[in-house]
Order: structure tokens, then C-alpha cells, then sequence
């Protein structure tokens, strides 16, 4: 992705995989570096390795996008994230002042409590 500066729309599933937190982060990375990026939509689903340094990576990541009008983030049975993780992606994209529309999904994450859920408010 890194290579096309111009992208505006991202979507990727990653369905019963073994992307961890470093897979994330460089993946964060990639999507910070594209400027024009207005909607993003990543799917993580029975990913078990994937835990809060990942998403707080796409926290800031995502954050950094000063276009990005439109997010929908799925971490659906991924025991690894928890309130920190998410509390970080809430700080990351409360940042976003054309933020629009946001759906977040964390079913059958079982570290995500009401510490993780209060900071997103």
C-alpha cells in the first residue's frame, strides 16, 4: 500500500489468521503514511495473536489521518485485545475532526471491559 500515496478507500479482511501485533503495526504504519485515505475498513476475525499493541498501533496510525471521514474496525474473536487496546484507539481516532462515522466491533473479546468501553465515550 505504501506506494500508492492517492488511495482514499481501504478494505481488508484477515479471517483465522496468524497476523499478530507486529503485523499491525507495520500495517498502521502503512495506512499513517496515506494521506488521502478517507474511509478505511479492516476486519480481524479468530485472529488470536492480535492484541492491544496492534491496535493501539492502528490507533495512532489512524489518527494521523486528517482525512479520514469514515471507520469500521472488526477485532471479532481476538482474545488479545483488551481495554487498553481499545482505550488507545479511542484517543487515536477522537483526534480525527472529519471523523463521520465510526462502527466498531470487539464480539467475543473477552479483555474488553468497562474501562475499555467508558474511554471510548
Amino acid at each position: 500500500l505504501g506506494p500508492s500515496k492517492n488511495l482514499a478507500n481501504v478494505r481488508l479482511n484477515f479471517y483465522d489468521c496468524q497476523v499478530g501485533d507486529v503485523g499491525v503495526k507495520a500495517l498502521a504504519e502503512g495506512l499513517g503514511s496515506l494521506k488521502n485515505l478517507a474511509n478505511v475498513r479492516l476486519i480481524f476475525y479468530g485472529c488470536p495473536k492480535v492484541g492491544d499493541v496492534g491496535v493501539k498501533a492502528l490507533g495512532e496510525g489512524l489518527g494521523s489521518l486528517k482525512n479520514l471521514a469514515n471507520v469500521s474496525l472488526s477485532f471479532n474473536c481476538c482474545p488479545q485485545v483488551g481495554d487498553v487496546g481499545v482505550k488507545a484507539l479511542g484517543e487515536g481516532l477522537g483526534s480525527l475532526k472529519n471523523l463521520t462515522n465510526v462502527n466498531l466491533s470487539f464480539d467475543s473479546c473477552p479483555q474488553v471491559g468497562d474501562v475499555g468501553v467508558k474511554a471510548l465515550g
